[in-house]
């Protein structure tokens, strides 16, 4: 079974810090990074990006979240305006499995489209 590499982007070092903690305690393969910033797209199987890293462009959230989909987006109130960008958006604070069922939910969801 290959790792699962997957792109965390989070402002918030805390927020960033636990979610990259509880992933790789899960199994899976995290980089992870404050801002989105110039990055070439590298092979991750899911994208995890807090609302905040994509501001309020939404033209710019589209084109992140359709570059580096699947991604989930972490937000405080659901749906959120960027949500329709996304594959899933899951609530902050991250409670129980909500996060690991949509990281597995996204990948198969991709296997099967591609």
């Amino acid at each position: 079974d290959p790792m699962t590499h997957v792109l965390l982007v989070a402002p918030d070092s805390d927020l960033r810090k636990s979610v990259e903690f509880a992933l790789q305690a899960e199994g899976y393969d995290v980089t992870s990074c404050a801002s989105i910033g110039a990055r070439e797209r590298p092979r991750y199987d899911c994208t995890i990006v807090d609302h905040h890293a994509l501001g309020n462009n939404q033209r710019f959230a589209a084109d992140f979240c359709r570059i580096f989909r699947p991604v989930i987006l972490l937000a405080n109130l659901v749906p959120h305006p960027l949500s329709p960008f996304a594959y899933r958006t899951v609530m902050k604070p991250l409670l129980g499995a909500a996060l690991t069922d949509a990281i597995h939910d996204a990948i198969g969801h991709r296997a099967a489209t591609t």
